[in-house]
């Protein structure tokens, strides 16, 4: 098991209000309102952290550029993937992969 697959087993096992906690607990360290891609609208509605809770609900309309390879959540849960903004979190992009 890896390092997100890890995490995502702990994550699983929180109760709601714990996961909230969690994730709150990672948004300082999250990069997203760094990127070029992340505008007003994200900002406003208090995005981030796409690479976990899912891409953007209508505030990323197009992708400026990505920069979760340089962000210490993507390199501290050992992430494979990028664009979540626009391509929607690990998780579903790992399933996604793995069917035939």
């Amino acid at each position: 098991m890896d390092r997100f697959e890890t995490f995502m087993t702990g994550y699983r096992e929180l109760h709601h209000a714990a996961r909230g906690a969690a994730l709150e607990d990672l948004a300082p360290e999250c990069r997203c309102p760094e990127c070029p891609t992340y505008n007003d609208c994200t900002e406003g509605a208090g995005e981030r952290l796409y690479c976990l809770v899912g891409r953007s609900f209508g505030c990323v309309t197009e992708n400026l550029g990505c920069i979760c390879q340089d962000c210490p959540v993507y390199r501290e849960l050992g992430l494979e993937h990028r664009d979540f903004c626009v391509k929607g979190p690990e998780a579903a992009r790992r399933y996604e992969r793995s069917l035939p």
